[in-house]
């Protein structure tokens, strides 16, 4: 018996020793991170989103606070306030034993790698770990390269309109199968249930904003085929140490949110911080602390040299539109009509066109069938029948596809205007002159330079000019939000135009009067719809719409008015450096029982992507009475 409790005095006497040098030896590792300031790190700050004072969506952060507000992000009690307490956590949780799945090193992969790195804690310190659930899914991914994928504008959702960026993840020596590869997403978690309060609450950050990571070829489908929104790939520089980094980050990511604002903390300011993270040195995203529009932070990386290629994926509906051009609007109104027979009719609808145009039908038929279907126009049930018939009846035709790619756009979209303007214009006004300057903020409009933009495509946030004249500096105008979609009309579908503003101008208004003498300020909102039509390369294109207009102001008699009318406008691209806009409105106002002729014509000149030249003439009629002004001035874009 006392020899038992002897040896039991020794066995414990041993543990105790072993526990204390691992104490001693945590605190060693926590003295040199000390020594080596690893909590004022900048890669250590990007990993707990504690980077020095930024403004996130409105709020400012305190360069020692972390923006995840997840308590599982943290081991410290205080990590969240305290990154220095963190850093101490993590450095004596790398040696703590755990079951699978459930150490430090399974949970925070990319935060461990760095602190052993740093640190220069070799494998034979550390307790052996087991994290088969974070071995599976990066087994999954087998990450390499990154591509920066940029899908253009989509007006059918606010948090869209600007357009949108992801982030493509591909293994080593994988070309042309990149649809299999996993794509890392961020986006606002939206109520399914909201419908007009989902603007709103995108921009005042209602809703929670999540990483995802997804397959590829899904993205395809929702942007390319659902939205019908071409993809440009831009293949970034990073090394595979790099991206492997950045995907063990985003295991780290899984349960974290922040505040979805759709102008700035949005899908392009959170994928701007995880190249950041991984390539320290290019502070992408300090340079978007209030608007972050994707596109431009895609300039901003192409900026820095960190893209390596280029690729241009061209949407469903753009092929489609491209055969059309290719075989000629007739075939392709029949192959609309084709495709929406009943199965039992499709072959002797046939009958009358030979060989080769029966195939040309049939491939537009069933590409048309597909977009339809894919776009959630049809159900599954109607679709299935009709394509096993397209196929049937195409098989026995023994002529290849003769689908050609759709042609590359001219201009690379990061090769476009910056978004933000400053312009002076100068001109007359009913026989006095003027000088007048302003400021947008975002984002493109029609009598921009149009290289890198959709064609019929206008948003415009917060865009405001001041005019002196008269001796009298007067705010011109203020737009606090115009958005217009010309959707064209094609062989395929007729979507509707539609348009809306919001903001403060100058009315040629007194006492509730059309006015040739005199201007005054007046709050107004417009509302349109329509139709448009254009030529295969949208270089030509021309509206129709009905449009509503409210306004408001102490210049009318009851403080407010209605008018109703119809619009129509064209606009040009006579050039790659020249193009115009012309539009025609004639409002019934309620309030004086009378129409109002209104004409507004611009004609643009790039001198560079950056820089152009605008003349402008406005016109208006009513009562028997003429208002004009004409102008010439100069835009900056940056």
């Amino acid at each position: 018996m006392k020899y038992l409790a002897y040896s039991l005095g020794l066995l414990g006497t041993f543990i105790s020793l072993n526990t204390s040098a691992e104490l001693l030896s945590i605190q060693d590792y926590v003295k040199l991170a000390e020594q080596k300031k690893l909590e004022q790190s900048i890669t250590w700050k990007r990993l707990l989103y504690a980077e020095d004072y930024t403004v996130i969506g409105s709020a400012a952060q305190n360069s020692n606070q972390s923006e995840v507000s997840y308590a599982g992000y943290f081991l410290a009690s205080d990590g969240r306030r305290n990154i220095k307490n963190e850093l101490v956590a993590d450095i004596a949780a790398l040696f703590q034993q755990a079951e699978p799945n459930q150490s430090f090193r399974c949970k925070f992969p990319a935060r461990s790698q760095w602190l052993i790195q740093q640190l220069k804690i070799s494998a034979q310190q550390l307790p052996q770990v087991a994290c088969p659930e974070f071995d599976q899914w990066y087994g999954q991914i087998k990450p390499y390269k990154a591509t920066l994928i940029y899908a253009t504008d989509f007006m059918g959702n606010p948090s869209s309109m600007f357009g949108h960026t992801l982030l493509r993840l591909d293994p080593k020596d994988q070309k042309q199968l990149n649809l299999v590869s996993y794509a890392v997403n961020y986006a606002a978690t939206v109520n399914g249930q909201d419908n007009w309060s989902y603007a709103w609450k995108g921009l005042v950050g209602d809703y929670p904003g999540e990483y995802s990571l997804m397959p590829y070829y899904r993205k395809v489908k929702e942007y390319g085929d659902f939205e019908s929104r071409d993809l440009w790939e831009y293949e970034l520089n990073l090394t595979p140490e790099e991206t492997d980094f950045l995907v063990k980050h985003m295991w780290e990511m899984q349960k974290v949110s922040f505040p979805y604002y759709f102008v700035s903390d949005n899908c392009a300011y959170r994928l701007l911080g995880l190249i950041d993270l991984v390539r320290p040195s290019s502070n992408l995203r300090q340079k978007f602390t209030y608007a972050a529009i994707p596109i431009e932070t895609i300039k901003a990386v192409d900026q820095q040299g960190m893209i390596k290629d280029t690729v241009y994926r061209p949407a469903l509906e753009t092929q489609l539109n491209a055969q059309a051009k290719q075989h000629g609007h007739s075939l392709a109104k029949i192959a609309h009509n084709i495709a929406a027979l009943e199965p039992q009719q499709m072959q002797s609808a046939l009958e009358h066109y030979s060989e080769n145009d029966r195939a040309k039908i049939l491939d537009m038929a069933y590409d048309d069938l597909y977009l339809q279907f894919t776009s959630r126009q049809i159900e599954e049930k109607y679709a299935q029948v009709r394509f096993r018939q397209l196929l049937g009846l195409r098989s026995q035709i023994q002529i290849e596809k003769q689908r050609q790619e759709p042609e590359k756009p001219k201009i690379n979209p990061v090769n476009g205007h910056d978004s933000r303007n400053w312009f002076v214009d100068m001109g007359e006004v009913q026989g006095d002159q003027f000088v007048q300057i302003g400021h947008r903020q975002a984002y493109h409009e029609l009598k921009d330079p149009q290289g890198g933009f959709r064609t019929g495509t206008q948003l415009l946030f917060l865009d405001g000019a001041a005019q002196w004249r008269n001796d009298t500096l007067k705010i011109e105008h203020i737009d606090l939000l115009t958005v217009n979609s010309y959707n064209p009309i094609t062989p395929f579908k007729t979507p509707i135009t539609w348009g809306f503003s919001m903001g403060w101008q100058q009315e040629a208004l007194d006492h509730g009067q059309f006015s040739e003498d005199k201007q005054h300020g007046v709050f107004s909102t417009k509302a349109q719809s329509g139709y448009t039509i254009a030529d295969d390369d949208r270089k030509n294109l021309c509206y129709a719409e009905l449009q509503t207009q409210l306004q408001a102001g102490k210049s009318l008699d009851d403080g407010w008015r209605v008018g109703v009318g119809p619009t129509v406008g064209c606009q040009n691209l006579w050039t790659d450096k020249l193009n115009s806009i012309v539009q025609v409105e004639l409002p019934y106002w309620e309030d004086s029982h009378q129409w109002n002729l209104r004409v507004n014509s611009y004609l643009q000149y790039s001198l560079s992507s950056q820089n152009s030249l605008r003349v402008g003439w406005e016109y208006q009629q009513q009562d028997s009475k003429d208002w004009m002004k004409g102008s010439f001035g100069f835009a900056h874009y940056f």
